[in-house]
């Protein structure tokens, strides 16, 4: 397999370093297509890759095409894409909000797969969920389980509703837990830690915890009636929660992410 990836920002850069820490592709199968000199440089030097700024008749060398842009950009970057595009070609995007239909109209391609990725995709640890058109084979799904497993976890929809879904939960999951341990944060700070402390103390009680859960794989509201003792510390915070209706709040909020998720897509 040999694989572009067009677009070297922060999801483009960190797919293709995990591609190369895997070995998933010998960094020589793949070309890093980026305008930015200074990050296609930077990107080029770690990946030991090659890259160039603008598309061309060069993507026709490669099997698997990854538009990481964003998606502001995704109008232009397809138009240009269009011209060289080869009809066995895979596309793979991971831009926010760009149905299939999008892309199928924009390059007049049918081999076509949508991923959302997240953010800890940067470390090797992210949650990925794809969904792949109709004319995707059998082994071609397989290409994107192997890509995206190594950037952490990889699930297939079952359908393309499903990647605005994964969006509200997966997608932007992890800046609802960087708000939770934003407060956790400044709450330790007013209870007299310093902020290094603090942001220890909340680091490591969200780590230990997402490890507890991910080792016993129990429903986490077992895990947190386990930790809650009648008349405890814990449950006092927590009816407190339940009084301001929080958890109401927060499927509320991802409702609304999933209904712009839709707006985007549509």
């Amino acid at each position: 397999m040999r694989l572009v990836i067009i677009g070297g920002g922060n999801m483009g850069g960190a797919i293709l370093l995990a591609l190369v820490k895997a070995k998933v592709f010998s960094p020589n199968n793949i070309l890093l297509i980026e305008p930015d000199e200074e990050k296609r440089i930077n990107l080029q030097k770690s990946a030991n890759c090659t890259s160039q700024a603008d598309i061309d008749e060069k993507i026709r060398e490669y099997n698997l095409l990854l538009i990481a842009v964003k998606p502001q950009a995704s109008t232009p970057a397809m138009e240009l894409l269009a011209q060289w595009i080869l009809p066995e070609q895979l596309v793979i995007s991971v831009m926010a909000g760009v149905s299939l239909e999008t892309m199928q109209n924009a390059l007049r391609q049918t081999k076509l797969v949508r991923v959302m990725p997240n953010i800890p995709t940067l470390i090797s640890e992210g949650m990925s969920i794809y969904f792949a058109s109709s004319d995707v084979e059998k082994q071609e799904r397989e290409w994107i389980e192997t890509l995206f497993s190594a950037c952490g976890k990889c699930l297939e929809a079952k359908d393309e509703d499903a990647i605005d879904a994964a969006t509200a939960i997966s997608g932007s999951g992890p800046g609802y837990l960087f708000y939770f341990a934003e407060q956790m944060t400044a709450s330790a700070i007013t209870l007299g830690f310093s902020e290094k402390d603090a942001q220890l103390l909340v680091q490591n009680t969200i780590r230990g915890a997402t490890l507890l859960w991910e080792t016993q794989q129990i429903p986490p509201e077992t895990l947190r009636q386990q930790v809650s003792s009648p008349g405890g510390t814990t449950l006092a915070a927590l009816n407190h929660f339940q009084e301001k209706n929080v958890g109401e709040s927060i499927k509320d909020g991802i409702q609304m992410a999933y209904q712009r998720a839709k707006e985007l897509s549509s």
